[in-house]
């Protein structure tokens, strides 16, 4: 039996506005050229994206039962994602980001109270099917499951004892970059994060330092350069690509598409090399639509790149 993904992270509604000639500034209006309302959250992003590349995906987050809760579960359930597990809180609501999405980076302002409040006694997983691999996003913003993230993969491997694991630490809203990551690290498989987070974590001034501190912690460590495409370690060995040629729209969760494409590869059982080439291709496809999931016509054009990487 093919093996499942479970997504234990954050989710929320992204409001997108694109197509800004002008940087906010306080007392000021800009207009935005479009905008989109789109699954959002990396775990979201992901999960959406997994799913949606033929992975069996359950996501475990926290939303509320109002309009944007039901927004959500119309749309993870679109792409097939199963959402058995997902805590739905009534009189709650749903957490909600505004990215301002520009060519070169976005702004984003987000309110995610009830992400935050998810905690290791709500995260039940037991009689999930053949859980083959666990995807953890967001780590600085789950606020009540940081002290527990070992003690819940120990718990998971109990259960399913060859699972694998990988994070996506994301951004640290609070710029404290603490240690206490490093707790977590030496129990995962594989890390995904970008640039900043790398130098932020590794407190190194050079991606290359950063890499091979953090590669001593983690076997597989992924560093996205955005535009400069991606460098990895994969225990001794070396991998690196330069970023592909995409008719750019909104550069909105290409980071979580990019792991969703690795991670694809991954459960599929293609090597390293494979893999990343696969996660560049579904992160720079990404960029060629609004939103972090983008559209059906996205995994249509998708489905046949992923076939054609050598």
């Amino acid at each position: 039996m093919r093996k499942s993904c479970l997504v234990i992270g954050d989710l929320n509604v992204d409001i997108v506005l694109n197509e800004l000639k002008d940087y906010p500034e306080l007392g000021k209006e800009i207009v935005a050229g479009s905008h989109f309302l789109d699954i959002g959250g990396s775990g979201g992003i992901f999960s959406a994206v997994l799913s949606g590349l033929g992975i069996n995906t359950y996501i475990i987050s926290k939303i509320g039962s109002d309009f944007l809760g039901k927004f959500l579960i119309n749309k993870l359930k679109s792409y097939d994602v199963n959402i058995n597990k997902l805590i739905i809180e009534d009189n709650k609501e749903t957490g909600i980001t505004i990215n301002l999405s520009y060519r070169e980076d976005k702004y984003q302002i987000s309110s995610l109270g009830l992400v935050n409040s998810l905690n290791i006694d709500e995260v039940v997983f037991k009689n999930i099917k053949d859980i083959g691999h666990v995807h953890f996003t967001s780590y600085y913003m789950m606020n009540n499951l940081k002290k527990d993230y070992v003690k819940l993969i120990d718990n998971i491997k109990k259960v399913y004892k060859n699972a694998t694991f990988s994070l996506d630490t994301n951004d640290d809203p609070e710029n404290r970059w603490g240690d206490e990551i490093y707790n977590i690290l030496n129990n995962i498989d594989i890390l995904f994060i970008n640039k900043k987070e790398a130098l932020k974590i590794t407190k190194e001034s050079d991606t290359s330092d950063a890499l091979n501190k953090l590669k001593r912690e983690v076997k597989t460590v992924v560093i996205k350069l955005g535009s400069k495409g991606y460098i990895a370690r994969d225990g001794d060995s070396y991998y690196s690509g330069d970023s592909l040629s995409a008719n750019f729209k909104d550069s909105t969760g290409a980071g979580d598409n990019f792991d969703a494409g690795f991670i694809y590869g991954y459960m599929n059982n293609l090597d390293i090399e494979k893999s990343l080439k696969i996660a560049n291709v579904v992160g720079t496809k990404s960029v060629e639509f609004p939103g972090g999931v983008g559209n059906k016509e996205k995994f249509s054009e998708l489905k046949k790149l992923v076939r054609d990487v050598d």
